[in-house]
């Protein structure tokens, strides 16, 4: 399976009022919570793009466990490869957020070039002019790295479940400009 990215989208503006009754504010949360699950779907399909010229399998090799079949805490999704964990959570106010992290060895062993490449398709997908409602707010980067290989090792070693899938990307090979 492999990613691709459309060069043309078409982007509806919306101007989300602010809300003067219960009714109202529960509709702009949800158009909120909304833009971020999509958004969400957008930056793991990027993650993957990422990391899809890798020979090595395991390096293309990703988790996605659905968390609301699992377990009564906040957590919804989460996606995790060898590099990076993103997460999409539900805050104390019931709004959902992207909490992004990379692993401490991966960054080590690989420089930060993967790092860079995900955090530009993080940009690309969140600003507000990409997005139908300004979800800017909703998106944490963790500014240290932490051991997520460890728990993607766990994960994939389980195998799928119920609430986990594991994918394997197809290789895509990428031809380098001479300059």
């Amino acid at each position: 399976m492999t990613s691709h990215y459309s060069k043309h989208k078409t982007i509806i503006k919306m101007k989300v009022k602010k809300a003067t009754t219960v009714e109202q504010e529960l509709t702009a949360q949800q158009q909120i919570n909304g833009e971020v699950i999509r958004v969400f779907h957008l930056i793991t399909e990027s993650a993957r793009g990422v990391v899809s010229n890798f020979e090595t399998k395991k390096y293309r090799t990703s988790v996605m466990i659905d968390h609301l079949q699992n377990s009564s805490n906040s957590l919804i999704k989460e996606y995790l490869s060898y590099f990076f964990n993103i997460t999409l959570t539900r805050n104390r106010n019931s709004l959902l957020v992207i909490y992004i992290g990379f692993d401490t060895e991966s960054v080590a062993r690989f420089g930060s070039m993967l790092h860079n490449q995900l955090l530009r398709e993080v940009m690309r997908h969140t600003m507000k002019e990409a997005t139908v409602i300004n979800i800017e707010s909703c998106i944490r980067v963790d500014a240290n790295t932490k051991d997520i290989r460890n728990f993607f090792y766990k994960r994939t070693m389980e195998g799928d479940n119920d609430y986990t899938t594991i994918t394997v990307d197809e290789l895509v090979t990428v031809e380098k400009e001479r300059v």
